[in-house]
């Protein structure tokens, strides 16, 4: 037996409540529905009497929407009233269909699912086709559920076990310290109480910046709407952020919370626009109304600013030799000066011409020992020669101006320290916090890492006096990032130095989350 299908409707949208008909037309052809509307009342028949009628002998109702729809006294206080009254005793199925663009959020309508999907207008598709194809598909999966046995009366699911509330959790969590300027993620879930919801997630992320004790959680309840069929469907819930200390100020997104599920997680960029403790709101909306609330704190700092770093001494090579005219006392020919220069990880200075050997004058005789019967004379012993001596002085001196000009005048990376000539600083000296502290704290771990993951962004200039960091990627994540490690591993190393272990590990903590953004480029 076909199903009676009644439509409400505005006279101005005739035109597309026939081509819904007109999409309809198959469920008619295969004996499934009965379409009606005003249009089928014939010459004579009183019109009132005829819509009230079938209005009430209905089992499908479908309310067109549009602003005349709502503007019009007899669709909307007549049928629509009529029509919800009969879906709240059960004896038919309204089904909202927006045709047009409105505001009908606040209509009594509105806790019904509507079509097409998500409940977007028909004349803001491209394919109009294609939303009334959708609606048509929807109606007939509702007749089908309406076909019963030839004896037996066309029934719907009741609907008063689905209007109790159901209990909800809100999880949202951000990381407790963060950077001045710097974006972080803030990430809201809506979970089934049993369920490990954003804390589960999060131990299986390892890339995410909030860990699962920064999660943060709300118990609230929620009622669910029914669908055409009686059937709880999902709600759609506004999340709202307000966040006076970051940019933006304020987002919305909507998420939809399954019946039986978690949602999906939800995601906002926040940037800290000043330092200290730090507060977001987070409210949940729906049906125009606050349904949950909840704070997340946090604590913005800012990036270090310390005192230079005290260059690191290089190794250097020094072969260093005294010429002299006279024979050595090993037996060979004079002794030449070597030219010398500093060897790799060091400045060079290349020689351009041969050294002049550094003569000295023969020295002078020494006095003769005692001779002994029976002892033959002493050799003379190349240590305490003149020519040795005025050597370890000459080694002295040329070693002291060797260290001089490295502090001096040692080509500084962009980081702070003495180009290596790899193209990435050499880790800073840990000595001055003691290994204890260090080894507890795991900064000099912490340093290795960074520059591990640094080395393959930075290019090293080879011309010119030195090698330092000519430039580093463009990528401007990157180059925050290498920025942000090295600047808070002085700040680390400074605190340590203070004796500050705790705002130490809290640095230490910012450079091991630049070392994880760079080992993902």
């Amino acid at each position: 037996m076909p199903l009676e299908v009644f439509y409400s409707y505005s006279h101005k949208d005739e035109e597309l409540r026939n081509r819904l008909e007109t999409h309809l037309a198959l469920l008619q052809r295969n004996g499934l529905i009965l379409p009606w509307h005003d249009r089928c009342i014939g010459a004579g028949d009183e019109w009132a009497n005829q819509i009230d009628g079938h209005l009430q002998t209905a089992q499908i109702i479908l309310l067109l929407i549009s602003p005349d729809f709502l503007a019009s006294n007899y669709c909307f206080d007549l049928e629509m009233k009529a029509a919800l009254e009969r879906h709240a005793r059960q004896q038919a199925i309204v089904i909202p269909i927006v045709l047009r663009p409105c505001d009908w959020s606040g209509a009594p309508f509105a806790r019904l699912q509507a079509l097409p999907r998500d409940a977007k207008a028909v004349t803001l598709w491209t394919n109009q086709d294609e939303a009334f194809a959708e609606i048509a598909k929807a109606i007939r999966e509702t007749v089908v559920r309406f076909q019963k046995p030839a004896a037996a009366p066309p029934t719907v699911t009741p609907l008063a076990d689905q209007a109790t509330p159901k209990a909800r959790v809100l999880d949202a969590a951000m990381p407790t310290h963060i950077v001045k300027d710097r974006a972080t993620e803030l990430l809201v879930l809506i979970r089934l109480p049993e369920s490990k919801g954003l804390v589960g997630i999060l131990q299986d992320d390892d890339e995410a910046e909030a860990r699962p004790d920064d999660v943060r959680s709300k118990p609230f309840e929620v009622t669910f709407p029914q669908g055409p069929t009686g059937a709880q469907e999902p709600l759609k819930v506004t999340v709202e952020l307000t966040s006076p200390d970051f940019s933006p100020a304020a987002q919305r997104k909507n998420i939809f919370v399954p019946v039986n599920a978690d949602s999906e997680v939800c995601p906002f960029l926040l940037t800290p626009m000043r330092m200290g403790a730090l507060t977001v709101a987070i409210e949940l909306v729906w049906e125009d109304a606050e349904r949950g609330y909840r704070r997340l704190r946090t604590n913005c700092v800012a990036e270090a600013e310390l005192p230079p770093m005290k260059p690191l001494l290089n190794v250097v090579r020094l072969p260093l030799g005294a010429a002299s005219e006279e024979p050595s006392a090993f037996g060979v020919g004079p002794i030449p000066a070597p030219a010398f220069s500093f060897r790799e990880g060091a400045q060079s200075i290349p020689s351009t011409a041969a050294a002049p050997a550094v003569r000295f004058p023969p020295p002078p005789a020494a006095d003769p020992l005692p001779a002994a019967p029976s002892l033959p004379a002493p050799k003379r012993s190349i240590f305490s020669s003149a020519s040795f001596k005025v050597a370890a002085m000459a080694f002295v001196v040329v070693t002291a101006g060797t260290v001089f000009y490295q502090n001096s005048s040692a080509p500084m990376s962009s980081m702070g320290a003495p180009a290596t000539g790899r193209g990435v600083p050499s880790p800073p000296p840990v000595s001055a916090v003691g290994p204890a502290v260090d080894a507890d704290l795991g900064l000099a771990e912490a340093a290795d890492e960074f520059g591990k993951a640094s080395e393959p962004f930075i290019k090293v200039n080879e011309k010119g006096a030195g090698r330092a960091p000519a430039s580093v990627s463009t990528d401007p994540e990157v180059t925050a990032a290498i920025k942000s490690g090295q600047e808070n591993l002085n700040a680390a190393r400074a605190e340590l130095a203070k004796g500050n272990k705790q705002k130490a590990e809290e640095y230490l903590k910012l450079v091991r989350m630049a070392t994880d953004r760079l080992k993902k480029n």
